[in-house]
């Protein structure tokens, strides 16, 4: 039977150079409104890391989702099993 081990990472999101602190705010037809962040506005070789460095540790990426300038990813991966014997 295979059996998961998962994981949640926090990563606060890199600094974004063009409009921070304009007041630019939209809203969906739904009446929520938000301040857009672009996540690869700060480039997206950090998240490329991100990705080579859990994947070297056998991490699956699963979800992920940002949130007030942090992405919050949920990892995945085999777990071990010993058989017993």
């Amino acid at each position: 039977m295979i059996q998961w081990d998962y994981q949640i990472t926090i990563h606060a999101l890199p600094q974004r150079p063009s409009y921070e602190g304009t007041g630019r705010i939209e809203c969906g037809p739904g009446g929520q409104c938000f301040i857009p962040y672009d996540v690869s506005a700060g480039g997206l070789g950090w998240l490329e890391d991100l990705f080579r460095e859990k994947g070297k540790q056998g991490w699956e990426l699963v979800q992920s989702g940002y949130h007030e300038k942090e992405l919050l990813c949920i990892w995945k991966k085999m777990k071990e099993i010993k058989e017993r014997g």
